[in-house]
C-alpha cells in the first residue's frame, strides 16, 4: 500500500518560462537538490518551507556548507526568500493549488520582503498575458 504524505498536494505548477532561469542560472547539482526539496516540503497556503539548514542537510544528505552555498545562490536568484522560519518559494515562478487571488497575494508577499532586504524585484507573472515578466537590470 502506498503511503500518504499529510499535507501535501498532488499537483503544483511551474511557470514554463521559468526553466530558462533554471537553465541558464550557473547552479550545481546541489542548488537544484535544495530548490526541489523546498518545492516538496512547502506549504500549500504561503508557498513556504519551514525548515533550518541544518534539517535541509540532514534529510538530503549534504554537507551543511553546500546547503548554505546553495541557499544563497537560489536568494541571489530570487527563486526563494528567507522568511521567519523558513524560505518562500517565489510564486511567480511556482505555486500550489490556490486560486488566482491567493496567487497575487502570494505574490505581493513575495516582493515585499525582497522589498524589506533592499532588493528589486525580477520576476512578475502577469497572468491576464500569459507572460513572466523579467526585468535583470
Amino acid at each position: 500500500m502506498a503511503r500518504r504524505r499529510e499535507n501535501h498536494y498532488f499537483w503544483g505548477s511551474f511557470v514554463l518560462e521559468w526553466f530558462h532561469h533554471l537553465r541558464d542560472s550557473n547552479f550545481v547539482a546541489s542548488d537544484y537538490r535544495v530548490l526541489f526539496y523546498l518545492c516538496e516540503e512547502m506549504k500549500g497556503d504561503d508557498n513556504t518551507a519551514y525548515i533550518k539548514q541544518k534539517e535541509i542537510a540532514a534529510k538530503l544528505h549534504m554537507d551543511k556548507g553546500n546547503v548554505s552555498k546553495s541557499i544563497t545562490r537560489l536568494r541571489e536568484k530570487q527563486f526563494i526568500v528567507k522568511v521567519q522560519n523558513g524560505y518562500m518559494i517565489n510564486p511567480h515562478l511556482f505555486y500550489v493549488g490556490k486560486r488566482k487571488d491567493g496567487r497575487e497575494s502570494l505574490r505581493e508577499t513575495f516582493d515585499e520582503t525582497l522589498e524589506e532586504n533592499g532588493v528589486k524585484t525580477i520576476f512578475y507573472l502577469n497572468e491576464d498575458e500569459h507572460a513572466l515578466e523579467v526585468n535583470e537590470e
